[in-house]
């Protein structure tokens, strides 16, 4: 048998330690002494790769036992996403993406499929969608005009 020992804590103030390092990426955190042990807690939102930080915080702090590690992801970061695939001109972002109509497969895109959606609603000025200041925006007569032939 072997004994492993573990560096002890030496008084660091991890709770201020990891606020520093997640910034507002931190989202849950617990941080516990057990048996002359330091345990740690952590959910975090839109941050690095986990086995990333995984790597940086042992680094950090290798006398600390991470006992959760969790990396989940806001909405904004989501509509990020699906955004940047949906604009990916070059197909960089973009999944290869099949809609099953009956028994057949058929390849589509995310703007494919939000233009089907969107094709089928009666849309109203109450209907929450996020407009942009220059989506609001009335356009001039000559836009208006240009608008119509392209």
């Amino acid at each position: 048998m072997k004994r492993i020992k573990t560096p002890q804590s030496q008084g660091r103030d991890y709770e201020k330690m990891l606020k520093e390092y997640f910034s507002f990426h931190l989202h849950g955190m617990e941080v516990k002494e057990e048996g002359g042990r330091v345990q740690v807690q952590i959910v975090y939102n839109d941050y690095k790769h986990i086995d990333t930080v995984r790597r940086e915080l042992a680094q950090m702090m290798p006398e600390v036992e991470f006992t959760k590690l969790r990396r989940e992801f806001t909405e904004s970061a989501v509509m990020w996403t699906l955004n940047r695939m949906y604009w990916d001109l070059r197909g960089e972002f973009t999944p290869v993406i099949y809609v099953q109509h009956g028994d057949t497969l058929t390849k589509t895109t995310l703007s494919d499929i939000a233009y089907a959606d969107l094709n089928q609603l009666e849309l109203d000025d109450d209907d929450s969608i996020p407009y942009t200041a220059d989506e609001r925006k009335m356009s001039d007569a000559d836009d208006l005009r240009r608008n119509a032939w392209e």
